[in-house]
């Protein structure tokens, strides 16, 4: 089978799985953790019909701020009560810092060792878009819902960099 093949069905099992019947939303909103890489933080999810969610996380690294917004259509897992699918995409902007200083070992002189110190200091707002894709548990008789994901995304502003990583969320229900 091709990849275009390969791709075409993905396509179409996604759309067909996406229009399908669902029940009601899990939960209106949830506010919780994410345990990721780069994207760990506090996230924010909130439904907006029986099977759309839109989800804020704000992430805090070293020596950055990053906002992402996804917007993500949920289907259940049939005869699985309170499991489901979902996938999704969106945008982040991020805010950097970075003020480092290190020593390079340069030369020797006359049998001792001379080095060069050099300080950096860097600031900066980078732009991307983000995908999303994963799972997540609301427990029937607790206000409490688990998500796995995998969100890849990528920086076009100020280059082009990509990243790849999973996360586990936690997050209390209302």
């Amino acid at each position: 089978m091709s990849s275009k093949n390969i791709l075409r069905t993905i396509l179409i099992v996604i759309l067909f799985l996406s229009t399908s019947s669902s029940k009601a939303q899990p939960y209106e909103t949830g506010i919780g953790f994410r345990l990721a890489g780069i994207t760990s933080g506090i996230s924010v999810k909130h439904y907006i019909s029986s099977n759309s969610a839109l989800e804020g996380i704000l992430s805090f690294g070293r020596h950055a701020f990053l906002i992402t917004g996804l917007y993500e259509k949920h289907q259940p897992f049939p005869n699985a009560e309170g499991l489901s699918w979902f996938f999704g995409g969106g945008a982040h902007v991020g805010f950097f810092s970075s003020e480092y200083r290190y020593y390079d070992f340069y030369y020797k002189s006359h049998g001792k060792i001379k080095y060069v110190e050099f300080e950096h200091s860097d600031a900066g707002t980078f732009l991307g878009g983000d995908f999303i894709l994963g799972m997540e548990y609301k427990f029937k008789n607790a206000p409490v819902d688990l998500g796995l994901d995998v969100k890849p995304f990528i920086d076009l502003v100020p280059g082009l960099y990509g990243y790849w990583e999973g996360a586990l969320s936690i997050r209390f229900t209302l």
